[in-house]
């Protein structure tokens, strides 16, 4: 496996970022417009690939991440998608790397 430093960053898809942050136990962490969100996440992959870290763009089904929080007893929050976001990192990081 590579010594570089791996990330990820969740990758809404529009319609899923508004249900997402309606949804979302800390909504009050979420930009105010999915076009800043973007935004955001274009310049922070820019950062990553600047600083030489490889940034995975996750994108994921809202389902599937609110049935995971619930199997995982853990609220629909940042926290829970930050681990989910570093559990499909690592799946998709090991598949590359065999």
């Amino acid at each position: 496996m590579s010594d570089k430093l791996v990330t990820g960053i969740l990758w809404w898809k529009p319609k899923q970022w508004e249900r997402a942050k309606k949804m979302s136990s800390d909504s009050h962490v979420f930009d105010d417009t999915y076009q800043d969100w973007k935004k955001g996440a274009e310049k922070a992959l820019k950062n990553f690939h600047d600083l030489g870290i490889k940034v995975y763009k996750i994108e994921i089904e809202l389902d599937e991440l609110v049935k995971w929080c619930k199997d995982q007893k853990m609220p629909f929050d940042s926290k829970a998608r930050s681990k989910f976001v570093s559990m499909k990192v690592k799946k998709h990081h090991e598949s590359q790397s065999n």
